[in-house]
């Protein structure tokens, strides 16, 4: 989204530049907090549901349209979202690779935290999420030959149109890594012809977001279409009750994934676990308040400087870890696509997660920039391990609580990693400030 920049009162002139973020029209429909009409949503659509009975469930139509709506989406975002990301961000030398590092390790020990939490708490079991009458079929199984060969489209249309998210990936990992090329290049000559590549790029990413802001503008009717049906159906509360359970499990999840954090500040960064929790409650109030990681931005860097990490470190986390270190959607996504083959009866082989496991890894990278990003994402998720994306309108209900608690978690791990690398892995003497990093604003997760 289209903001000033300006830059944060606790640092110089010279700083990296700090988006000024204002609420989108689109995010506060009616000028009413998204949220506020989805609790609404809820509280109308269970005695429409009690008392429409079964003929609640041609209200199922409202989630069907959104969700396709988002799904078509989806794919161009996330290759959009990783362009632009690799793009306009500057990582070099060995204090941005090792950042680079931090987040890897933090977000494979929150997708761990997740498959464990829902393997030893099951909140899917009893969920009922399956048609009745139905028999489960079991999920087609896949070698590791079958997926290695399935890496390879057959074309650029076959990966957009099968969602598959591990062919968008490999095209836009290759298509990013030679654009940077040409522009590092094209800087060496002193030439600026792929200026307008990059602009695209960033129109194009801001410009979709728009778009998808207008259909999350809408989730307050899907709310209402799959509360009602479901609750005018005899075993719908059953659903709710599971959710309530999905919730807790990754509430925990989260909470652990946040001790994680502190255990890194005791013993790697020899920073009092108790001083870095004081010095980011702000921080955390308003990113809870807000679920906006780039809103947060100025505060967290005010945050940093006050618990003396070097400007370096605090703005090169906190800017880029807006796109790469989305820790909390991680947890949530493994944890969800657990829970819906629970609720669904399907058997998830030891391959199975270990696909959910890369492909949330990339997900969550590209859901940086996306209001509910991690929600978005998952019908691409889902197609992944062929579970059906029609179940996902049901996860709606909560989902608005849950992006506040997993967005503070993307951000807590964003001070972490700034305090990682201030203690453990200071740049090297005469190495340049990081350059200008573009950081798109909205509603992210």
């Amino acid at each position: 989204m289209s903001s000033a920049e300006t830059t944060d009162p606790a640092t110089p002139s010279e700083d990296l530049a700090v988006p000024s973020v204002e609420d989108e029209p689109e995010s506060r429909p009616g000028g009413v907090p998204l949220y506020v009409w989805v609790i609404a949503a809820v509280v109308l659509a269970i005695p429409l549901g009690l008392l429409w009975g079964e003929g609640a469930t041609s209200l199922e139509i409202m989630p069907r349209l959104i969700l396709r709506a988002l799904t078509a989406l989806a794919a161009p975002l996330v290759v959009l979202a990783i362009l632009s990301a690799i793009v306009t961000n500057e990582i070099h030398g060995r204090h941005g690779g090792l950042m680079m590092v931090f987040y890897l390790i933090n977000t494979l020990v929150a997708m761990l935290i997740g498959l464990t939490m829902t393997n030893l708490f099951q909140p899917g079991i009893g969920a009922s999420l399956a048609e009745p009458g139905v028999v489960v079929q079991p999920l087609a199984k896949k070698s590791v030959t079958d997926l290695v060969v399935e890496l390879i489209p057959r074309s650029i249309g076959e990966a957009f149109t099968q969602n598959n998210l591990a062919q968008l990936v490999l095209l836009t990992l290759a298509l990013g890594i030679g654009l940077v090329r040409i522009r590092d290049a094209q800087r060496a000559r002193g030439e600026t012809s792929f200026q307008p590549v990059i602009d695209l790029l960033t129109i194009g990413f801001e410009l979709l977001m728009k778009v998808l802001l207008w259909v999350v503008a809408m989730v307050p009717l899907a709310v209402l279409g799959i509360v009602a049906s479901s609750v005018g159906q005899k075993e719908g509360m059953k659903v709710f009750l599971s959710l309530i359970w999905l919730i807790v499990v990754v509430v925990v999840g989260l909470g652990c994934q946040v001790t994680w954090y502190l255990l890194q500040m005791a013993v790697f960064a020899r920073m009092s676990p108790v001083r870095f929790l004081k010095g980011s409650l702000d921080v955390m109030a308003n990113t809870f308040s807000t679920a906006s990681t780039a809103a947060t931005i100025p505060i967290t860097l005010r945050s940093l400087r006050k618990l003396g990490v070097s400007r370096q470190s605090s703005q090169l986390t906190a800017c880029i870890g807006t796109n790469f270190n989305n820790d909390g959607t991680a947890l949530y996504q493994v944890t969800v696509a657990l829970f819906m083959a629970q609720a669904l009866g399907y058997s998830l082989s030891l391959v199975d997660r270990v696909v959910i496991v890369l492909t949330t890894l990339v997900a969550s990278v590209g859901a940086g920039g996306i209001p509910s990003g991690s929600f978005v994402t998952l019908p691409l998720i889902f197609a992944a391990v062929r579970l059906p994306a029609e179940k996902i309108p049901i996860l709606l209900t909560v989902d608005w609580f849950l992006d506040r608690c997993r967005t503070t978690s993307n951000v807590f791990g964003d001070m972490t990693v700034a305090v990682l690398l201030d203690r453990v892995g200071r740049p090297e003497p005469g190495s340049p400030e990081p350059g200008h990093v573009a950081v798109s604003t909205g509603s992210l997760s």
